[in-house]
């Protein structure tokens, strides 16, 4: 994309999304398609990508523009109660989430005045669902713990490895539904429920590529 010199820009890398603070919004291994946009054309209800340090390395986060202050932008994730503590400064910020791909199909990101009313309805709908997760979250972790599910439940879940900017990344696929990832380098899982009843990352440690059920070993990466 050339700019007002006639010079090209650097267009910005993509990003996989991983995390739960934008669910209702993103899932595990979407992958981001974002544009690089001047920050004072950045508005309420944007999607940002901004990382915790200048420039482009290292982690990244995606969450949704809440307001706009003196000292910087005030961000909240969409799946989050509260908002973020530390305002986005202008040079933390890496581009906006223009489009995701799913499965390889694009999505349009909702910016703006579409992506605040989406936020707001997302937002609404987080105090009952809290309430449920409190009372259940107990004999939850207790049915988890014994391992009993796994005994009875054996879906055939499929490993397929990719290669990314922060990284390798593992994806475990339920009849075409992403059901977990992990980032292999750090260890870091997100695992979609019930099926964390069965797919317990501290067990294990078996290479991906291949089908497996899931009481199969998992990658690991001291694989």
């Amino acid at each position: 994309m050339p700019d007002s010199g006639g010079r090209r820009q650097k267009q910005p890398p993509n990003f996989f999304y991983r995390g739960s603070s934008m669910k209702g919004t993103f899932k595990p291994g979407d992958k981001l398609i974002i544009e690089k946009i001047p920050f004072s054309l950045i508005q309420k209800g944007d999607l940002i990508i901004f990382g915790r340090e200048a420039g482009e390395n290292g982690d990244f986060i995606v969450h949704r523009v809440a307001d706009i202050a003196s000292d910087g932008l005030v961000t909240r994730g969409d799946g989050c109660r509260d908002r973020d503590s530390d305002p986005v400064l202008e040079e933390n910020v890496i581009g906006r989430v223009m489009q995701y791909d799913r499965k390889g199909k694009i999505h349009k990101a909702r910016n703006g005045w579409p992506g605040r009313l989406r936020a707001m309805m997302l937002h609404g709908r987080q105090q009952p669902l809290a309430a449920a997760k409190l009372i259940f979250r107990r004999p939850y972790r207790m049915i988890r713990a014994t391992g009993f599910v796994a005994r009875f439940w054996r879906p055939e879940i499929e490993t397929i490895l990719f290669k990314t900017p922060q990284g390798p990344l593992a994806k475990y696929v339920h009849e075409h539904k992403t059901v977990a990832t992990c980032w292999i380098e750090r260890n870091r899982w997100w695992i979609k429920r019930p099926y964390d009843l069965i797919i317990r990352p501290e067990l294990e440690r078996r290479l991906p590529g291949r089908s497996a059920r899931a009481e199969d070993r998992l990658p690991s990466p001291q694989d």
